[in-house]
């Protein structure tokens, strides 16, 4: 397939790239870029949107975008830079099937881009003449442009050795040195500089390939578990029958462990749950982690008992069951640790990996669903890692699309009387979030002796010293704020209009009008 994009088209948008980008932060040149990018695309008949993930994928983008102006954090520009690393896999093969195969296309796509770029040039006969004669005339120039270069090294550098010889050195060659210097006073290197960084963004974007490979492997996948019959002799029936008992009896006993921990969990931390100023570092984060690996590690023992023919077995009616009730109880697993964590957020606010918690069990969530369905409707693992892929990519884009560090510091701030206020914390939160963080001395200094029960606990196994850098004084916390304001105040005064944002102009307006 000829490829769309020359080379011209290539240096062209490498300039509107150093043009947008240069000395500039990320903000409405983003957004102007892949407007014009796009453009190109819907110009040239390669935006062609026809199949589910072009139309899926490409909204995501769209809604990704929007959100890096609206809320300009780092969460949403790194979500929108990773749906537009899978879009350029989409729209290479726009007919796979699977999220996983169409990143490993982006992937492969930033080796293959690059020879697609010197192929192309090498099959156009018109570059390949004019490069030729290039050749050429540069072979016979460098027969003398070469030796003036090392003339002129050892000129200036005897010059260096011998003084009276230097002069005479300057009298031939000042007007050399003058130019030299003033050519090299003047480029501008960090325009050079992100001029080839756009022109490495722009091959990726531009000079796509397809990786053929990927491309077999996703159309060979099936989205039905398919049976491969073996010769039915006594050693692979018993070897079944064998598998199927090993089945039961391991799921039966897992599923007996995991009911007494969950009537345990019920117990504990559904029903009779009381904060009496512990912390809950040991309650939530390791009791977590721990849940969500054996959550994992739960959905990967299914997965290996029913990887072959055990799915085919007809007498599979009980393992199937018990197997559903596994998934059922680490369903309920997942929610305590839902409950745990909304605990945290309770007595100790919230804070980024918090939110982060909540979503990532919402989708382990899905992905014990999904291995329900495989089960139930003899589906394939191909089927499964391409509805999960979607559930990710879905997830992601609706995460990106609040201020987490706005909500952050509303809400923690509200909670003054009821939960922990961290100000270390607080205070690394972006400038959008200025116009909250930004409290009067004596509300911080209030909050701080409202902070007695959590202070216990937040002290404990911590020496005097490690207790202090880990908890600001409000007098510490004040100042900082009032010079962040100040700062963020006079570099949004310095910002052009190709790096606003809304979520800047807005905390610019509210500390204006002093809210």
């Amino acid at each position: 397939m000829k490829q769309p994009n020359s080379v011209r088209v290539l240096f062209v948008f490498a300039v509107i790239f150093a043009f947008l980008f240069h000395r500039q932060s990320l903000g409405l040149n983003l957004v102007l870029f892949e407007g014009i990018l796009f453009g190109w695309f819907a110009f040239s008949k390669q935006l062609k949107l026809q199949t589910f993930f072009e139309k899926l994928v490409f909204a995501c983008l769209l809604v990704t975008l929007g959100f890096t102006i609206l809320h300009h954090s780092i969460w949403s520009y790194f979500i929108h830079f990773s749906v537009l690393f899978l879009y350029i896999g989409v729209m290479i093969a726009p007919r796979m099937r699977s999220l996983v195969n169409v990143i490993g296309m982006s992937f492969s796509n930033i080796f293959l881009s690059y020879n697609e770029l010197f192929r192309n040039r090498k099959d156009d006969p018109v570059v390949h003449t004019k490069e030729s004669k290039r050749k050429f005339q540069f072979k016979r120039l460098r027969y003398y442009i070469i030796p003036v270069g090392i003339i002129i090294l050892f000129a200036t550098l005897y010059g260096f050795a011998n003084p009276e010889f230097g002069e005479y050195v300057d009298a031939v060659l000042g007007e050399v040195y003058q130019t030299l210097i003033y050519f090299f006073k003047n480029i501008d290197f960090l325009w050079l500089f992100t001029f080839l960084l756009g022109l490495l963004v722009c091959i990726f974007l531009l000079m796509r390939k397809k990786n053929e490979v990927l491309e077999d492997r996703d159309t060979a996948a099936n989205d039905d578990k398919i049976r491969i019959r073996k010769k039915h002799t006594a050693s692979t029936m018993t070897g079944l029958k064998n598998e199927y008992r090993v089945g039961i009896f391991l799921f039966g006993t897992l599923n007996l462990l995991l009911l007494l921990m969950n009537i345990m969990d019920i117990d504990r931390v559904w029903l009779n749950f009381e904060f009496e100023g512990q912390y809950l570092q040991q309650f939530v984060h390791y009791g977590t982690i721990v849940l969500i690996i054996a959550i994992i590690l739960s959905i990967v023992l299914v997965l290996t008992f029913f990887r072959g023919n055990l799915n085919f077995y007809k007498k599979n009616v009980w393992l199937k069951r018990l197997c559903y009730l596994w998934l059922g109880q680490n369903a309920i697993l997942a929610v305590s640790a839902a409950i745990r964590n909304f605990y945290y957020i309770q007595h100790y606010s919230l804070a980024h990996k918090r939110i982060a918690v909540m979503f990532f069990i919402l989708l382990v969530l899905y992905g014990l669903f999904s291995v329900f369905i495989k089960i139930r409707d003899t589906r394939s693992n191909f089927y499964m890692l391409r509805k999960n892929a979607v559930a990710w990519l879905i997830v992601i884009t609706v995460s990106s699309g609040f201020n987490w560090d706005r909500i952050i510091a509303k809400y923690n701030f509200s909670r003054e009387d009821g939960a922990f206020v961290h100000l270390n914390y607080l205070s690394t939160l972006s400038d959008s979030a200025l116009p909250y963080l930004d409290q009067p001395l004596d509300k911080v200094t209030a909050i701080d002796k409202k902070q007695g029960r959590w202070m216990r606990a937040f002290k404990r196994g911590l020496s005097s010293k490690s207790y202090r850098n880990l908890y600001m004084r409000p007098e510490e916390y004040s100042m900082k704020m009032s010079y962040r304001k100040l700062a963020f105040q006079w570099k949004w005064k310095k910002k052009s209009w190709l790096e606003w944002n809304y979520a800047e102009w807005k905390a610019n307006q509210e500390i204006k009008e002093g809210k």
